[in-house]
């Protein structure tokens, strides 16, 4: 799966989930963590699949290290989605 393009529905909307939940980060900045949360997620959050992660948890702590980010900004990031388009 290729992600990257972040612009329009549902992007637009996750950026603004995440500022209205507290949120600092810049666009940019935001969209770069989404790309990182993507790649390290979607194969266990969405399709069950471990083939990168065994879990939920270590692919969380995955995208954190990768994007170098707190576990309170990863949980941002997750709730921005979440909120908008229910991941799990």
């Amino acid at each position: 799966m290729s992600f990257g393009d972040f612009e329009g529905y549902p992007y637009d909307d996750y950026f603004k989930e995440y500022k209205k939940l507290g949120g600092k980060k810049n666009r940019k900045e935001y969209d770069d963590i989404l790309l990182i949360f993507y790649e390290e997620t979607h194969e266990i959050f969405i399709d069950g699949n471990p083939i990168k992660h065994e879990s939920r948890t270590k692919a969380g702590y995955a995208v954190i290290k990768e994007a170098k980010i707190t576990v309170e900004e990863y949980n941002l990031i997750f709730e921005s989605v979440n909120n908008i388009t229910s991941y799990t």
